[in-house]
Formats: structure tokens, sequence, C-alpha cells
């Protein structure tokens, strides 16, 4: 089933608390918010995961709502004075393309461990001099496996 018009502004409303707080809402808390029980938030997560308008994890929790990350990661994105995470490098760049924001991003060489710091300022990348993102699967492959992606 596709997902419905309030099941659209369930995923709008999950995205704008990732952004504001680092941290997605549970189902218990979209059904207070939008007056639907536990059950029919969960049915609405599912519809959104199924049409990859975002990924959940165990027991239909939000794990992604791209670009951010609701579980930590490598990939640190100070906004504003709010801490998210991205579930890569790229997508460390596209939360504050997303956001229309400044940032300042610390994030960890997945070869090697080292620590990496750049930021994004009014829209220009700035640091992180030689650094480039690396796909390892073509997009079409993505949602394959979009957690090893």
């Amino acid at each position: 089933m596709k997902p419905t018009e309030r099941d659209w502004r369930i995923r709008l409303y999950v995205y704008k608390s990732l952004a504001a707080s680092g941290r997605a809402p549970d189902a218990f808390e979209i059904g207070a918010r939008f007056e639907i029980a536990e059950r029919g938030a969960r049915q609405a997560l599912r519809r959104l995961h199924d049409a990859h308008a975002l990924v959940l994890g165990a027991g239909d929790a939000v794990l992604m709502a791209h670009p951010m990350s609701a579980v930590s990661t490598d990939y640190r994105v100070n906004v504003a004075g709010v801490d998210l995470n991205a579930n890569c490098a790229w997508d460390s760049l596209g939360i504050p393309a997303m956001l229309d924001r400044d940032a300042a991003i610390a994030a960890r060489h997945p070869l090697t461990g080292d620590g990496l710091r750049y930021s994004i300022e009014a829209g220009r990348l700035r640091g992180g001099g030689g650094l480039l993102v690396h796909f390892a699967h073509p997009f079409r492959q993505w949602y394959d496996d979009i957690v090893e992606t």
C-alpha cells in the first residue's frame, strides 16, 4: 500500500524532530502527536519504509531519515548547536544542504579511523582538502542493503 497523506505528514514530523534534537520520535510519540494508535503509527512508518521514504530498524524504530541517522555514527554534524548523525560522508554534506544551514562536521576515516574535520559555510565546503566520497555500489543497488551501502 502506498503512503497516505497522513503518512507523509508523519514523515515530515520525523524529519523535523530529528533535525531539531538529533532524536527520532518512536511510534508511541507519533501516535500521540497524530492522535492515532501506536499500531497505526507503526503501520504508517512501515508504509514509508516500503516506499523508501525512511528506513526502519529493529522494532520498527526509525533508523534513517536520509541524510540523517537516528543512531550514533562516525559522521557527526553540528548544526546550530544540535549534534546530528549522518549515515555516511555523502550524507554529512547532505544535512547542511537539506537544512540550508552552516555545519561543523567531525568524522572518522573509514579505513584508518583518523579524525576528519570539515565544515559547510554559506553552502561551500571548507577544509577536508583532498577528501573524496566513494560509493561502493551503484545507486540502483543501494536499497538492496541500504545500511551497508
